[in-house]
């Protein structure tokens, strides 16, 4: 069975793109394209609700993620309505979204952010690197 290749920006936020900078150097990979943004127009309140909750909780979805992110709000909210729907399906359905997104405890782990970017602050590191530009 193959293994699943770690993405470069989680190697990148865990540090094994520097334990084991062979295995990254040459790799490259779409970047997710931007912010998460918006919740898409044909959502409605409720799906609205779980958009904006997910985005907050989750700060590391990207633009990419958007249409797993979709999927996951609409079936929370079939979830919080009640009723014969919610089947054992359903919640699994709704565990494995939660977990492709890292929003369970075991895939979160796999989740770190990389700590805030101090080379703004450092006149040092500017002269070094060169000054940023905006994107």
């Amino acid at each position: 069975m193959p293994r699943n290749r770690t993405p470069i920006a989680k190697a990148k936020m865990t540090g094994a793109d520097k334990k084991h900078p062979e295995r990254f150097g040459t790799r490259t990979e779409p970047d997710g394209g931007g912010p998460l943004g918006n919740p898409p127009e044909y959502f409605n309140d409720d799906h609205r609700k779980f958009w904006f909750k997910f985005q907050a909780e989750l700060p590391w979805l990207v633009r990419s993620d958007r249409a797993m992110l979709e999927v996951t709000c609409i079936t929370r909210a079939q979830i919080e309505a009640g009723g014969e729907n919610v089947t054992a399906a359903l919640m699994r359905e709704h565990r494995q979204q939660l977990s492709s997104l890292g929003a369970t405890p075991v895939t979160r782990s796999n989740v770190v952010l990389p700590p805030a970017d101090r080379d703004e602050d450092d006149p040092f590191a500017q002269f070094m690197t060169g000054p940023k530009h905006p994107s």
